[in-house]
């Protein structure tokens, strides 16, 4: 199970507002598509800030 230290917590909301921003700006010609792709870049921002948070401390 992983231990998340709810301070740390603090690195989902930038890396999720990243990835909502950066596949957000991806040229697309529909709303519902940049829809989808702000949703899947704030999912693989969290996803991405929940792996540096349990891989740091091995690393440490």
């Amino acid at each position: 199970m992983p231990h998340i230290i709810e301070h740390n917590l603090m690195f989902f909301i930038p890396l999720a507002l990243a990835g909502f921003l950066l596949c957000g700006e991806a040229p697309v010609a529909s709303k519902a598509w940049r829809g989808v792709l702000r949703a899947c870049g704030a999912i693989c921002g969290a996803l991405l800030a929940l792996l540096v948070l349990e891989v740091l401390p091995v690393l440490i």
